[in-house]
C-alpha cells in the first residue's frame, strides 16, 4: 500500500511539473587587482595610495523557472541575486554597502508571461546600462568598464535598475532586446535614504502626498546582418529628496530627469566588432526651481560630494573594439570623454573626465576564461569619476585625481 501511495505522488508531481523548466545558474567573477586614485586638486593628503586587493566583479546565482502554458504562451519567474564571494558580505571594497548584493532578486527580480516574441515582464529589472554587443568590454569579459562610470555620471540618470516596473521586451527577430517599460517609485537601492517632499513620492507616499513619482524609457535595438544599432531613452518625475550627503556634502533635490543614449556596430568578422555610443542627460530641479547649480565634483575643497543640487546637463561619446586573435584570444578595447558639465547653459570649468580600459580574454573553455584589464579614469581638475560599479573602487576618489587599475581575474558561467 505505502509503495503504491509513494508511485502515485511520484507520479502527480512528474505530471505537474512535466511542462516545467527549472534551471540555476549563475557566474563567478574574481580578479587579483591594483587600485589608485592619485593626482587630487586638495593635495597628496587626499590621494589614495596603490593597494593590492582581491575583488568580486559582479558574481551572482540566479533562479528561474518557465511554464509552458500551451498554444505557444509561457509563463516564468527570475530572480537574479549578486553575491560577494572575496568577503561573503554586501559590502564593496571600500567596506560600503552594495544594494546589488544585500538581498534575494537584488539584481533583478521579475515574473513574465509571453511567448516566443514577446514578454511582459513585471518586478525590479535592468534598463538604461545594458549596451548589449556595442559594449565588448565591461563585466562580463573584464570583470568592469571604465566607460558605463562615466555614462552614469555626471548629471545622473534615475535608475539603471529599475523598481516597481512594468516592462514589454521583444525577444525574437531582428529587434531582440527592444523594450518599454513604466515604473512606480518607491523602497529601492536608490531611494532608501530619501525623504518625503509634497508631490515628490511614488508608492511610499505619506499621508497628504501625491504618490505621483514614476520613470518610463525604452530601448530601440536592432540587428541586421554586420550592424547594431541602438537607442535609449528614460524620463524620470518627481523622484524624492536625499536628505543625507557625503562629507561636506550640500544635499540633493528633487529633479526631473531626461536621458538619451544612441549607438551604432559593425561586425567586421563575425567575432570581431567596432561601435560608438554617445549620450546625453539632462536634469531639472523641482525641488526649490532657481536653485543654484552646485557641482557635485566640486562641493569641497577636500572632499568629493556625492550629491548635488540645481540644474544641470551632461554628455560624452565611447568607442569600443572587440578583436578576435584566434586561438581563444581576444583583445578588448575602449576610449571614453565626458564633456564639461553644463549648468543653465554655462560650462563648468574643468568638470570633465577621459577614460580607457584595455584587455585580453583567454576562453579555457565555453564557459570560463581569464583576463588581464587596465583601466584608467583621468579626471580634470572639479571632476571625480570612479570606478564605482558593484563597488569596485577602494574608496571615494577626491576631485583632481586619477584612477589606475591594473587586473589578473577569471570568470567561471555555470
Amino acid at each position: 500500500m505505502k509503495k503504491t501511495l509513494v508511485a502515485l505522488a511520484a507520479l502527480a508531481a512528474t505530471t505537474a511539473f512535466a511542462q516545467t523548466s527549472v534551471t540555476l545558474s549563475g557566474r563567478a567573477s574574481l580578479d587579483v587587482s591594483s587600485y589608485e586614485a592619485t593626482g587630487s586638486t586638495a593635495g597628496v593628503a587626499h590621494n589614495l595610495k596603490n593597494r593590492f586587493r582581491v575583488a568580486d566583479t559582479s558574481s551572482r546565482i540566479t533562479f528561474a523557472a518557465t511554464e509552458d502554458l500551451g498554444g505557444g504562451s509561457r509563463a516564468g519567474v527570475y530572480c537574479e541575486t549578486g553575491i560577494n564571494i572575496d568577503n561573503g558580505s554586501s559590502h564593496g571594497q571600500a567596506d560600503t554597502g552594495n544594494a546589488n548584493t544585500s538581498e534575494f532578486c537584488s539584481r533583478e527580480g521579475r515574473i513574465s508571461y509571453g511567448n516566443s516574441n514577446w514578454d511582459l515582464r513585471l518586478g525590479r529589472q535592468n534598463v538604461w546600462w545594458t549596451q548589449g554587443e556595442l559594449n565588448q568590454v565591461g563585466s562580463t569579459f573584464l570583470g568592469s568598464d571604465s566607460s558605463t562610470n562615466l555614462q552614469n555620471g555626471g548629471a545622473g540618470v534615475y535608475t539603471v535598475r529599475g523598481e516597481n516596473m512594468i516592462k514589454l521586451a521583444r525577444t525574437s527577430g531582428a529587434f531582440a532586446g527592444s523594450e518599454i517599460y513604466t515604473g512606480f517609485m518607491g523602497i529601492s537601492g536608490s531611494t532608501t535614504s530619501a525623504t518625503n517632499v509634497t508631490n515628490a513620492n511614488g508608492e511610499a507616499a505619506t499621508a497628504d502626498k501625491t504618490p505621483n513619482a514614476k520613470y518610463f524609457g525604452g530601448k530601440l535595438l536592432y540587428t541586421a546582418g554586420q550592424y547594431v544599432v541602438m537607442w535609449d531613452h528614460q524620463n524620470s518625475t518627481a523622484a524624492a529628496a536625499i536628505a543625507t550627503t557625503s562629507a561636506g556634502g550640500v544635499g540633493v533635490n528633487s529633479f526631473n530627469r531626461t536621458a538619451n543614449k544612441f549607438g551604432l556596430g559593425f561586425k567586421y568578422n563575425p567575432t570581431s566588432l567596432v561601435s560608438f555610443q554617445y549620450w546625453a542627460k539632462e536634469r531639472k530641479d523641482v525641488t526649490a526651481p532657481g536653485t543654484a547649480y552646485v557641482s557635485m565634483f566640486s562641493a569641497s575643497s577636500t572632499a568629493a560630494a556625492t550629491t548635488s543640487k540645481g540644474d544641470a546637463k551632461d554628455s560624452g561619446y565611447a568607442l569600443v573594439v572587440k578583436h578576435d586573435l584566434g586561438g581563444g584570444m581576444t583583445f578588448h578595447g575602449q576610449y571614453t570623454k565626458a564633456n564639461n558639465i553644463k549648468a543653465s547653459g554655462v560650462e563648468q570649468t574643468d568638470t570633465g573626465a577621459t577614460a580607457y580600459t584595455l584587455g585580453v580574454t583567454n576562453a579555457l573553455s565555453k564557459r570560463t576564461h581569464i583576463y588581464g584589464a587596465y583601466h584608467v579614469i583621468t579626471n580634470q581638475a572639479n571632476a571625480a569619476y570612479n570606478m564605482t560599479g558593484g563597488n569596485y573602487a577602494s574608496g571615494t576618489s577626491r576631485q583632481g585625481a586619477d584612477v589606475k587599475m591594473m587586473a589578473l581575474g577569471m570568470i567561471h558561467n555555470f
